[in-house]
Protein backbone atom coordinates (compact mmCIF):
# COMPACT_ATOMS: atom_id res chain seq x y z
CA UNK A 1 0.00 0.00 0.00
CA UNK A 2 2.64 2.48 1.44
CA UNK A 3 4.56 1.76 -2.26
CA UNK A 4 2.13 2.66 -4.54
CA UNK A 5 1.78 5.60 -2.65
CA UNK A 6 5.05 6.65 -3.34
CA UNK A 7 4.72 5.49 -7.16
CA UNK A 8 1.62 7.84 -7.18
CA UNK A 9 3.67 10.36 -6.06
CA UNK A 10 6.94 10.53 -8.47
CA UNK A 11 9.28 8.61 -5.55
CA UNK A 12 12.03 6.62 -6.58
CA UNK A 13 11.93 3.59 -4.71
CA UNK A 14 15.54 3.57 -2.94
CA UNK A 15 16.35 0.52 -0.48
CA UNK A 16 18.60 3.18 1.84
CA UNK A 17 18.88 6.89 2.25
CA UNK A 18 22.94 5.65 1.30
CA UNK A 19 21.90 4.67 -2.20
CA UNK A 20 19.54 8.41 -2.36
CA UNK A 21 23.61 10.22 -1.41
CA UNK A 22 24.98 8.69 -4.51
CA UNK A 23 22.31 9.87 -7.10
CA UNK A 24 22.77 13.11 -5.40
CA UNK A 25 26.04 13.57 -5.30
CA UNK A 26 26.17 12.38 -9.24
CA UNK A 27 23.58 15.32 -9.99
CA UNK A 28 25.84 18.04 -7.76
CA UNK A 29 29.07 17.14 -9.69
CA UNK A 30 26.84 17.98 -12.60
CA UNK A 31 26.07 20.81 -11.01
CA UNK A 32 22.45 20.13 -11.25
CA UNK A 33 21.18 21.72 -8.02
CA UNK A 34 17.53 21.88 -9.17
CA UNK A 35 16.88 18.14 -9.57
CA UNK A 36 19.23 17.04 -6.31
CA UNK A 37 16.97 19.25 -4.54
CA UNK A 38 13.85 17.62 -5.96
CA UNK A 39 15.15 14.23 -5.42
CA UNK A 40 16.13 14.94 -1.77
CA UNK A 41 12.69 16.46 -0.75
CA UNK A 42 11.80 12.85 -2.02
CA UNK A 43 14.02 11.12 0.24
CA UNK A 44 13.39 12.70 3.30
CA UNK A 45 9.45 11.75 2.72
CA UNK A 46 10.81 8.38 2.85
CA UNK A 47 13.00 8.79 4.96
CA UNK A 48 12.04 11.41 7.62
CA UNK A 49 14.46 10.15 10.47
CA UNK A 50 17.83 10.31 8.29
CA UNK A 51 19.90 13.32 9.40
CA UNK A 52 21.95 13.39 6.38
CA UNK A 53 19.53 13.53 4.23
CA UNK A 54 17.74 16.41 5.87
CA UNK A 55 21.30 17.90 6.46
CA UNK A 56 22.18 17.66 3.04
CA UNK A 57 18.72 19.51 1.35
CA UNK A 58 19.52 21.89 4.07
CA UNK A 59 22.52 22.71 2.47
CA UNK A 60 21.32 22.51 -0.63
CA UNK A 61 18.64 25.09 -0.06
CA UNK A 62 20.74 27.40 1.96
CA UNK A 63 23.05 27.37 -1.29
CA UNK A 64 19.73 28.17 -3.64
CA UNK A 65 18.64 30.92 -1.29
CA UNK A 66 15.38 29.35 -0.23
CA UNK A 67 16.31 30.14 3.40
CA UNK A 68 12.72 29.35 4.94
CA UNK A 69 13.27 25.52 3.85
CA UNK A 70 16.30 25.51 4.75
CA UNK A 71 15.85 26.81 8.04
CA UNK A 72 13.34 23.72 9.14
CA UNK A 73 15.61 20.69 7.28
CA UNK A 74 18.46 21.72 9.09
CA UNK A 75 16.36 22.35 12.40
CA UNK A 76 15.05 18.63 11.96
CA UNK A 77 18.52 17.57 11.17
CA UNK A 78 19.90 19.30 14.30
CA UNK A 79 16.87 18.23 16.33
CA UNK A 80 18.32 13.96 15.62
CA UNK A 81 22.32 14.59 15.98
CA UNK A 82 24.00 17.55 16.59
CA UNK A 83 26.54 19.12 13.60
CA UNK A 84 28.77 22.00 13.75
CA UNK A 85 28.47 22.63 10.08
CA UNK A 86 24.72 21.77 10.11
CA UNK A 87 24.88 24.68 13.30
CA UNK A 88 26.81 27.52 11.17
CA UNK A 89 24.99 27.12 8.17
CA UNK A 90 21.37 27.47 10.09
CA UNK A 91 22.71 30.62 12.01
CA UNK A 92 24.10 32.37 8.86
CA UNK A 93 20.19 30.83 7.77
CA UNK A 94 19.19 33.34 10.63
CA UNK A 95 21.17 35.89 9.73
CA UNK A 96 19.86 36.50 6.23
CA UNK A 97 15.83 36.43 7.59
CA UNK A 98 17.11 39.19 10.21
CA UNK A 99 18.87 40.99 7.76
CA UNK A 100 15.75 40.65 5.58
CA UNK A 101 13.26 41.90 8.27
CA UNK A 102 15.56 45.67 9.80
CA UNK A 103 12.93 47.67 7.64
CA UNK A 104 9.21 46.55 7.11
CA UNK A 105 9.56 47.65 3.81
CA UNK A 106 12.42 45.78 2.98
CA UNK A 107 10.53 42.62 4.42
CA UNK A 108 6.91 43.48 2.06
CA UNK A 109 9.10 43.58 -0.82
CA UNK A 110 11.19 40.70 -0.21
CA UNK A 111 8.22 38.55 1.08
CA UNK A 112 6.32 39.31 -2.54
CA UNK A 113 9.43 37.87 -4.33
CA UNK A 114 9.26 34.80 -2.14
CA UNK A 115 5.95 34.21 -2.64
CA UNK A 116 6.23 35.15 -6.79
CA UNK A 117 8.96 32.56 -6.75
CA UNK A 118 7.22 29.85 -5.24
CA UNK A 119 9.52 30.32 -2.11
CA UNK A 120 6.49 30.03 0.02
CA UNK A 121 8.81 28.68 3.05
CA UNK A 122 10.78 31.54 3.02
CA UNK A 123 7.84 34.13 2.75
CA UNK A 124 6.49 32.37 6.03
CA UNK A 125 10.19 33.23 7.74
CA UNK A 126 10.52 36.23 6.83
CA UNK A 127 7.33 37.47 8.01
CA UNK A 128 7.31 35.33 11.42
CA UNK A 129 9.90 37.18 12.28
CA UNK A 130 8.36 41.08 10.43
CA UNK A 131 4.63 40.35 12.46
CA UNK A 132 6.62 40.33 15.42
CA UNK A 133 8.60 43.18 14.81
CA UNK A 134 6.20 45.35 12.97
CA UNK A 135 2.82 44.32 14.34
CA UNK A 136 1.14 47.61 13.55
CA UNK A 137 1.99 47.05 9.82
CA UNK A 138 -1.17 45.57 8.28
CA UNK A 139 0.64 45.23 4.57
CA UNK A 140 3.26 42.31 6.72
CA UNK A 141 0.44 41.10 7.98
CA UNK A 142 -1.77 40.17 5.37
CA UNK A 143 1.69 39.07 3.12
CA UNK A 144 2.44 36.66 5.83
CA UNK A 145 -1.37 35.55 6.18
CA UNK A 146 -1.21 34.92 2.34
CA UNK A 147 2.38 32.68 2.64
CA UNK A 148 0.77 30.85 5.79
CA UNK A 149 -2.62 30.32 3.41
CA UNK A 150 -0.42 28.55 0.39
CA UNK A 151 1.15 26.52 2.74
CA UNK A 152 -2.31 25.31 4.32
CA UNK A 153 -2.09 26.74 7.60
CA UNK A 154 -5.40 28.31 7.18
CA UNK A 155 -6.02 28.84 10.84
CA UNK A 156 -3.23 30.53 11.75
CA UNK A 157 -2.80 32.65 8.32
CA UNK A 158 -6.69 33.98 9.40
CA UNK A 159 -5.25 34.84 12.60
CA UNK A 160 -2.93 37.45 11.27
CA UNK A 161 -5.54 38.38 8.13
CA UNK A 162 -7.84 39.40 11.23
CA UNK A 163 -5.21 41.35 12.88
CA UNK A 164 -4.85 43.48 9.74
CA UNK A 165 -8.35 44.13 9.43
CA UNK A 166 -8.39 45.46 13.25
CA UNK A 167 -5.97 47.94 11.85
CA UNK A 168 -7.67 48.77 8.87
CA UNK A 169 -11.31 47.61 8.68
CA UNK A 170 -11.01 48.69 4.96
CA UNK A 171 -8.44 46.34 3.72
CA UNK A 172 -9.89 44.52 1.09
CA UNK A 173 -7.23 41.93 0.27
CA UNK A 174 -6.87 41.15 3.72
CA UNK A 175 -11.37 40.20 3.51
CA UNK A 176 -10.38 38.51 -0.23
CA UNK A 177 -7.97 36.04 1.58
CA UNK A 178 -10.19 35.44 4.40
CA UNK A 179 -12.98 34.68 1.80
CA UNK A 180 -10.05 32.12 0.31
CA UNK A 181 -9.51 30.41 2.95
CA UNK A 182 -13.27 29.70 3.99
CA UNK A 183 -13.82 28.36 0.52
CA UNK A 184 -10.55 25.87 1.39
CA UNK A 185 -11.69 24.58 4.85
CA UNK A 186 -15.08 24.27 3.22
CA UNK A 187 -13.36 21.91 0.69
CA UNK A 188 -11.49 20.04 3.05
CA UNK A 189 -14.03 19.09 5.30
CA UNK A 190 -15.64 15.60 4.49
CA UNK A 191 -18.11 13.66 6.79
CA UNK A 192 -17.94 10.63 5.35
CA UNK A 193 -13.84 10.70 5.33
CA UNK A 194 -13.92 11.56 9.32
CA UNK A 195 -16.19 8.55 9.41
CA UNK A 196 -14.04 6.64 7.25
CA UNK A 197 -11.06 7.00 9.72
CA UNK A 198 -13.35 6.56 12.56
CA UNK A 199 -14.77 2.81 11.31
CA UNK A 200 -11.03 2.27 9.80
CA UNK A 201 -9.04 2.92 13.67
CA UNK A 202 -12.02 0.48 15.37
CA UNK A 203 -11.51 -2.85 13.12
CA UNK A 204 -8.00 -2.74 11.29
CA UNK A 205 -5.97 -0.81 13.82
CA UNK A 206 -3.42 2.03 13.40
CA UNK A 207 -1.58 0.89 9.40
CA UNK A 208 -5.10 2.06 7.66
CA UNK A 209 -5.14 5.14 10.19
CA UNK A 210 -2.15 6.02 8.83
CA UNK A 211 -2.24 5.58 5.06
CA UNK A 212 -5.41 7.92 5.40
CA UNK A 213 -3.71 10.08 7.08
CA UNK A 214 -0.85 10.31 4.47
CA UNK A 215 -3.79 10.29 1.82
CA UNK A 216 -5.07 13.27 3.35
CA UNK A 217 -2.22 15.38 3.51
CA UNK A 218 -1.79 14.51 -0.05
CA UNK A 219 -4.85 15.91 -1.06
CA UNK A 220 -4.56 19.28 1.44
CA UNK A 221 -1.64 20.01 -0.85
CA UNK A 222 -3.41 19.02 -3.71
CA UNK A 223 -6.54 21.80 -2.79
CA UNK A 224 -3.60 24.12 -1.96
CA UNK A 225 -1.86 24.25 -5.53
CA UNK A 226 -4.40 26.07 -7.28
CA UNK A 227 -4.70 28.76 -4.60
CA UNK A 228 -0.68 29.07 -5.25
CA UNK A 229 -0.49 28.53 -8.94
CA UNK A 230 -3.47 31.88 -9.25
CA UNK A 231 -1.80 34.09 -7.17
CA UNK A 232 1.29 33.49 -8.92
CA UNK A 233 -0.94 34.33 -12.49
CA UNK A 234 -2.49 36.86 -10.89
CA UNK A 235 1.61 38.77 -9.97
CA UNK A 236 2.65 37.56 -13.80
CA UNK A 237 -0.41 39.38 -15.28
CA UNK A 238 0.08 42.48 -13.65
CA UNK A 239 3.80 42.90 -13.44
CA UNK A 240 3.17 42.23 -17.71
CA UNK A 241 1.02 44.89 -17.43
CA UNK A 242 3.48 47.50 -15.61
CA UNK A 243 6.19 46.97 -17.83
CA UNK A 244 8.11 45.36 -15.05
CA UNK A 245 9.63 42.61 -17.33
CA UNK A 246 12.43 41.46 -14.58
CA UNK A 247 9.45 40.61 -12.30
CA UNK A 248 7.23 38.94 -15.49
CA UNK A 249 10.30 36.82 -16.51
CA UNK A 250 10.92 35.86 -12.62
CA UNK A 251 7.44 34.51 -12.60
CA UNK A 252 7.95 32.88 -15.77
CA UNK A 253 11.28 30.56 -15.20
CA UNK A 254 9.38 29.50 -11.75
CA UNK A 255 6.85 28.25 -13.53
CA UNK A 256 9.11 26.64 -16.22
CA UNK A 257 11.10 25.00 -13.26
CA UNK A 258 7.32 23.61 -11.48
CA UNK A 259 6.45 22.43 -14.53
CA UNK A 260 3.43 24.48 -14.75
CA UNK A 261 3.66 24.53 -18.12
CA UNK A 262 -0.45 25.77 -19.31
CA UNK A 263 -0.15 28.74 -17.63
CA UNK A 264 3.76 28.88 -19.24
CA UNK A 265 2.23 29.25 -22.60
CA UNK A 266 -1.16 31.16 -22.10
CA UNK A 267 1.51 34.08 -20.16
CA UNK A 268 3.89 33.49 -22.91
CA UNK A 269 1.19 34.13 -25.29
CA UNK A 270 -0.29 37.17 -23.94
CA UNK A 271 2.97 38.66 -24.00
CA UNK A 272 3.21 38.30 -27.96
CA UNK A 273 -0.31 38.86 -28.78
CA UNK A 274 0.32 42.48 -26.77
CA UNK A 275 3.77 42.93 -28.04
CA UNK A 276 4.58 40.83 -31.06
CA UNK A 277 6.46 37.74 -31.58
CA UNK A 278 9.83 39.85 -32.08
CA UNK A 279 9.85 42.09 -28.95
CA UNK A 280 8.82 39.06 -27.18
CA UNK A 281 12.09 37.26 -27.97
CA UNK A 282 13.87 40.56 -27.08
CA UNK A 283 12.31 40.93 -23.57
CA UNK A 284 13.11 37.18 -22.77
CA UNK A 285 16.39 37.42 -23.94
CA UNK A 286 17.33 40.89 -21.84
CA UNK A 287 15.34 39.81 -18.73
CA UNK A 288 15.33 36.08 -18.37
CA UNK A 289 18.28 35.36 -15.11
CA UNK A 290 19.19 31.80 -15.67
CA UNK A 291 20.91 31.10 -19.40
CA UNK A 292 19.74 27.58 -19.14
CA UNK A 293 15.90 28.62 -19.11
CA UNK A 294 16.62 30.71 -21.44
CA UNK A 295 16.18 27.92 -24.53
CA UNK A 296 13.15 26.57 -23.30
CA UNK A 297 11.36 29.66 -22.85
CA UNK A 298 12.28 30.60 -26.23
CA UNK A 299 11.33 27.36 -27.46
CA UNK A 300 7.65 27.62 -25.98
CA UNK A 301 7.20 30.98 -27.52
CA UNK A 302 7.81 30.28 -31.00
CA UNK A 303 5.43 27.19 -30.62
CA UNK A 304 2.85 29.58 -29.09
CA UNK A 305 3.90 32.44 -32.20
CA UNK A 306 2.89 29.54 -34.85
CA UNK A 307 -0.17 28.66 -33.08
CA UNK A 308 -1.38 31.89 -33.14
CA UNK A 309 -0.73 32.46 -36.93
CA UNK A 310 -2.22 29.18 -37.73
CA UNK A 311 -5.03 30.17 -36.44
CA UNK A 312 -4.95 33.57 -37.92
CA UNK A 313 -4.51 32.64 -41.38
Amino acid sequence: MFSSLYAAEGLIEYDSPAQVLVQVSQLEAGSNRTDAIKLLRLAVIKFPADATLLSRLGHQLFENRQFGEAEEMLTAALGIREDAQDRAILAKTKQQLEDWTKSYRVALVIMGKEVDAGNFKTAKAVGKIAAKKFPTEEAILVEYGRALMILGELEEAEKHLREALKLNSLNTEARKLIQEIRATEEAQTSTELAEWISIAKDKVGDFIVTFLALFTAFLMNSLMAPIALRFKLNRARKAFEENKYDDFTDLMEGLLDTENFSPLRANLRQLIQQRSYEEAQIILNKYVNTLERLPTLLRILERENEKLQELNA
